[in-house]
């Protein structure tokens, strides 16, 4: 959180950071699950069975974002070069995707405006537009 601490001039301060959780074991199982199901090839077959547990993933927020995957996919299809286009980041149909697991996940990590639930859908919450 260094960052946050250096960013702060002038009275003004960061006030919320979150880290990503995409990449959830539930979630993978769930769209691998489901991949099965209709007798699609699992992608994520290999990464579940040499799964390594690591610090205890804490989901605090649930975006319901199902509406922006084409636009994200897309936006990841223009890297290429950093992105296999016909990797596993793409082998799960955007539709089975929006009727399995509609959100994208996260954690908050930081927050400077107060209490937050625990359960946000919304990772503005509590911010202030604070140039007012």
């Amino acid at each position: 959180m260094a960052a946050v601490a250096l960013a702060a001039s002038g009275g003004w301060q960061v006030q919320k950071v979150y880290y990503n959780q995409q990449h959830t074991r539930a979630r993978l199982e769930a769209l691998s699950a489901a991949m099965l199901e209709r007798g699609l090839p699992n992608p994520y077959d290999s990464w579940l069975q040499n799964w390594q547990d690591r610090r205890p993933v804490n989901v605090t927020t649930q975006v319901e974002c199902s509406a922006f995957f084409e636009i994200r996919a897309n936006a990841l299809l223009a890297h290429a070069t950093q992105v296999d286009p016909g990797g596993q980041w793409f082998a799960v149909p955007i539709s089975l995707q929006r009727e399995v697991w509609p959100t994208e996940e996260f954690e908050l990590a930081f927050s400077s405006v107060g209490e937050i639930d625990v359960s946000e859908t919304d990772l503005f919450t509590g911010v202030v537009d604070d140039d007012e």
